[in-house]
């Protein structure tokens, strides 16, 4: 075990110098400048009022959003530095919760903390997105720090007796709540089983505060105006019922395959919590990873960048009942490893090709290897710094020819091409009436 141990924690270290690395040329993108716009224009109040009522009821994910440093920063300094340091206070309030729960070392919980760094990365979805779109981080990132630091303060409470812990948890379950539809029903659907395991008045509070601000996201006017128009009776319950069904099989194959590894990286924890639970109680928290995958389905959603919470908690929370019934599977953590360094899976048709299974590790060795990151840093400075400094109302820029794997990036339309929402969002920042790429 120490062997593999000592093997993902030495990849775990390399990808997150990686990462840093590539994260030094980072600039900002698309919805940044949309922000930044909007705020500056009407004000925080009005600009959050707006996005309730019209766009959505995430109000503690876009208020974050409401925040973006697009106009003050110059410099491009924030969208290079923010992906490390949110990189690092998962390490580290993963180190936190595991230091409180096995009572390690500091050291001990460090190394562990890099080791669920790995499998976390491993595992995104839209790793750009996630990690290096400031947009897309407060919106799926930050909420995940933040669900850390709320189950270390619900543990010390419970190993205390402590109200402060307590009372500490109530302000991060609203602001959860109010994150990301996905994170937001993970978080619900735990503190429900919570109190179901164990009612008493604490955990009931917790779950009626969490239902109360989940209704207050779900309710919000702006989720219902951007509801179009789907097919009605018999159609829609058969795409919903196959959305779901595609949903939880790519989620499912995604977590089997690096299942062996997991379970020998983390042999130690989960036998300890093995003793400590029965498997009933560990298969009731894992079916809460099927409550977000039959809202998806309900709304007919395809995989995206908000699967990622529901696999990563998928993982941790199948991994014990895999342990329970199936702990020699952690014999094959060699095909697990083989398997993470894999070209994504290509088989479905370009329609479909978001159920492509890709698990980051061949596309960041690749990134650092083939793309000239700085060439990339320097064409998108040149993009922002002609349409800046034009005095024309319409502009014509070329197109980024350094297009990168890793680092987020969505190219605007062309002269001949009908206008995206990038060169939408451009035109409005720069005050521009016409902002296009050459063909």
């Amino acid at each position: 075990m120490k062997k593999v141990q000592n093997i993902v924690l030495f990849l775990s270290v390399l990808l997150f110098i990686g990462l840093a690395y590539i994260s030094f040329f980072n600039v900002y993108q698309t919805d940044d400048y949309f922000w930044s716009y909007t705020t500056r224009k009407v004000g925080l109040l009005e600009s959050f009022k707006d996005t309730y009522t019209t766009w959505g009821g995430r109000y503690f994910g876009y208020s974050i959003n409401m925040f973006n440093p697009v106009f003050y920063d110059s410099n491009n300094i924030v969208p290079k530095i923010y992906p490390v340091f949110l990189m690092f206070s998962f390490i580290g309030i993963s180190a936190l919760n595991l230091k409180e729960y096995f009572h390690y070392s500091l050291k001990e919980s460090l190394k562990k903390g890099f080791l669920l760094f790995f499998f976390y990365t491993i595992l995104l979805v839209s790793l750009p997105e996630h990690y290096f779109w400031i947009t897309g981080s407060n919106i799926y990132f930050v909420p995940v720090i933040l669900a850390g630091i709320l189950h270390y303060f619900i543990i010390k409470n419970k190993d205390t007796g402590e109200n402060i812990w307590f009372y500490l948890s109530l302000p991060l379950i609203i602001l959860l709540m109010g994150s990301n539809e996905i994170l937001a029903l993970i978080v619900w659907g735990i503190l429900l089983v919570s109190y179901y395991q164990k009612r008493n008045k604490k955990n009931l509070f917790l779950a009626l505060l969490g239902t109360v601000f989940l209704l207050v996201c779900f309710l919000a006017p702006g989720n219902f105006n951007r509801m179009g128009e789907v097919e009605s009776g018999v159609v829609k319950w058969l795409k919903r019922i196959a959305l779901f069904g595609a949903d939880t099989a790519y989620v499912g194959l995604k977590v089997i395959a690096v299942l062996p590894l997991f379970i020998k990286v983390f042999e130690e924890e989960l036998r300890k919590i093995a003793t400590q639970i029965l498997l009933k109680k560990a298969v009731l928290f894992w079916l809460v990873s099927l409550i977000p995958l039959l809202f998806t389905g309900y709304i007919l959603t395809s995989i995206a960048r908000q699967f990622e919470s529901i696999i990563f908690y998928f993982l941790i929370s199948f991994s014990l009942i895999a342990f329970f019934k199936f702990e020699k599977i952690k014999k094959f953590w060699w095909v697990s490893l083989f398997i993470i360094f894999l070209p994504e899976l290509k088989v479905f048709p370009e329609k479909y090709s978001y159920f492509n299974i890709d698990f980051n590790g061949e596309n960041i060795v690749m990134e650092l290897l083939t793309t000239d990151l700085k060439e990339y840093e320097r064409e998108m400075n040149q993009r922002v710094d002609i349409i800046k400094n034009s005095s024309q109302d319409s502009v014509v820029v070329d197109k980024i020819k350094e297009v990168p794997r890793i680092l987020y990036m969505d190219e605007m339309a062309s002269l001949k091409e009908e206008k995206t929402y990038v060169n939408d969002q451009l035109e409005k920042y720069f005050n521009k009436k016409y902002i296009r790429t050459k063909e």
